[in-house]
């Protein structure tokens, strides 16, 4: 499985966090920035990333809060969609976003 790295301390705020992972996912122009975005080109495949599964984004480094609770949520977002995937279609999409210790 393929591991990318990105470092929290180089991302003071969700939008420059979104900007790293949207690079890190290979995010074709025009890909969204929000929780719904990332769950659809990452788990649904909508073509809107050239990053292909498996993969796992491991996010290290100090957290400022507000990224942490985005980050979070679009674990447990990216998650809850393997899941429905997995109901609805038979298959799993092996994709995770761990978040290191601050």
């Amino acid at each position: 499985m393929k591991i990318i790295a990105i470092d929290a301390a180089d991302c003071p705020t969700i939008k420059a966090f979104t900007t790293r992972l949207k690079d890190a996912i290979q995010a074709l122009p025009g890909h969204g920035s929000s929780i719904p975005a990332f769950v659809d080109s990452m788990i649904w495949g909508t073509g809107v990333s050239d990053l292909v599964p498996p993969y796992t984004i491991k996010v290290t480094g100090k957290l400022d809060r507000e990224v942490g609770r985005f980050a979070r949520e679009l674990s447990d977002a990216l998650e809850a969609a393997r899941t429905d995937r997995r109901t609805r279609k038979g298959e799993d999409i092996p994709v995770v976003l761990e978040i290191g210790r601050r």
